[in-house]
């Protein structure tokens, strides 16, 4: 006798599927052809400097050095807490090439996972159909700007938040719901921003969890390297410029927004080329417009949770942290991959006409256009 909760579930149709094939075969073209996979420094798989940052900073754990106050690899700062320096001891241990091929496939499988959990989160069977359009979507988001970054760099974002969409879609009954996010804010800092919304749709134990769990992180730094431990949360952790220049285009927060605004619009850098011109907004000019971004994205999220849309509520405070956040690179945005399997799953179950329209638009501002 079949279930009625069968019944009840979306289902991946075949034109859905003939269509993720065709933009599968065209995101694959557009690789070869637009910007070549093998072109010096911009192919797709020719930088990994992240990567080589992040086994350089496993070796320095290793070897018990100085992992901060100092570059790890050629004029690169370590920017993550101790505990994710500790997770990368691993990397050191093999060479940069085997490195490079092991990421590139995780990277690859985390974006599988996560299209598939954010089905699963959506109602649809994890069946064969639903493995398909998985790899084929996987595949169709690397052409999309964040995705591109996060594997031309190296990038950890994608294990970050298939961490958190992996953790905070489950029941709420689930036992210990919140390690997830807990684990990936002690790895970096920025999924820490989901305790503010837990706290507001009153998910206390999650919540706690979360915490809890990111206290431990911080444990395991101070057990393992307590001096660079404490030169890190003293020290390092406030300073924005340890990312990066704040006025880089690269910054893609609201306090990046408005260090470039000030950059644009100061005529004098033009009078001296010579000089090495970095603008960083004043706190009382950028603080008060992160809090209303933050206000209005956690208030949206809310009223997604309210209304039993998990996986949304999810993905706009992880938007809403990359935008307050006080550097947020371009590659902290891979909350478009969630997003926009939400976009084909309201393009697969509306009525409306112009329903197909939404996924497309959101293609338009993350497309990784030449």
């Amino acid at each position: 006798m079949s279930d009625p909760a069968d019944a009840r579930r979306p289902v991946i149709g075949v034109p859905m599927l003939v269509a993720a094939a065709v933009a599968t075969v065209a995101v694959l073209v557009w690789h070869v052809v637009a910007l070549p996979i093998d072109k010096t420094y911009y192919g797709l798989f020719y930088n990994f400097a992240d990567l080589a940052a992040y086994r350089a900073a496993g070796d320095v754990v290793l070897h018990r050095g100085a992992v901060y106050g100092s570059a790890v690899l050629v004029g690169m700062e370590f920017t993550y807490p101790p505990f994710a320096g500790i997770l990368f001891v691993p990397l050191a241990l093999v060479s940069q090439a085997k490195a490079n091929i092991l990421w590139w496939a995780g990277t690859f499988a985390a974006l599988v996972a996560l299209v598939a959990l954010s089905l699963r989160s959506l109602g649809y069977a994890l069946d064969k159909r639903a493995a398909l359009l998985s790899v084929l979507l996987a595949i169709v988001v690397t052409s999309f700007e964040p995705v591109r970054q996060t594997i031309w760099f190296g990038q950890i974002n994608v294990f970050l938040v298939l961490l958190v969409v992996w953790d905070l879609t489950r029941a709420d009954g689930s036992r210990l719901k919140g390690i997830g996010t807990g684990i990936a804010a002690g790895i970096k800092l920025t999924p820490g921003f989901f305790v503010v919304y837990l706290a507001l749709t009153r998910q206390w134990r999650t919540c706690v969890t979360v915490v809890a769990t990111f206290a431990a992180t911080v444990a395991v730094g101070f057990a393992v390297m307590p001096s660079q431990a404490w030169l890190f949360w003293m020290a390092q952790v406030s300073n924005p410029q340890r990312v990066g220049p704040v006025d880089s285009p690269s910054n893609q927060s609201v306090n990046g927004f408005v260090a470039q605004m000030l950059a644009w619009y100061d005529v004098s850098r033009f009078q001296h080329p010579d000089k090495n011109w970095v603008y960083e907004a004043p706190l009382w000019l950028w603080l008060p417009l992160a809090l209303v971004a933050g206000v209005l994205g956690l208030a949206a999220s809310r009223v997604a949770h309210r209304l039993g849309q998990e996986l949304l509520a999810v993905v706009l405070t992880g938007q809403t942290a990359a935008t307050v956040s006080p550097f947020s690179w371009g590659h902290h945005w891979v909350w478009f991959v969630p997003l926009f399997v939400l976009a084909l799953h309201y393009a697969m179950t509306a009525a409306a006409r112009w329903r197909w329209l939404v996924p497309a638009a959101l293609m338009v501002p993350v497309f990784s256009w030449l």
